[in-house]
């Protein structure tokens, strides 16, 4: 069984709490209280741009660590997008250096 937090909130779930002072930036959104992160990103794409559409995105990106606040482990899914992206860098990598190999 996973270590609960205060107030019944689980620890291996990631969470984000904007801090105080930062809240007139992102209207909606109280200060100073967990919630999971995903949530949050959620709740800050909206306000960028005010549309509900789920967007692929780097939660480090999204939540400025001068603003927000953030606790627990990346989720599983996290870590495979960031693995996937890697090796998709990889990829590229390889596939620039055989480009310019062929135009010696």
């Amino acid at each position: 069984m996973s270590e609960q937090h205060r107030g019944g909130t689980r620890a291996d779930v990631r969470q984000a709490l904007l801090k105080s002072g930062f809240d007139h930036l992102y209207p909606g959104i109280p200060p100073g209280e967990w919630q999971p992160a995903a949530v949050m990103v959620a709740l800050v794409l909206r306000s960028r741009s005010g549309s509900h559409s789920q967007v692929a995105v780097d939660l480090d990106r999204v939540l400025d660590d001068r603003h927000f606040q953030v606790r627990g482990l990346p989720s599983a899914g996290t870590q495979d997008d960031q693995r996937r992206s890697r090796l998709e860098d990889r990829k590229q990598r390889r596939a620039e250096a055989i480009a310019g190999d062929e135009t010696l």
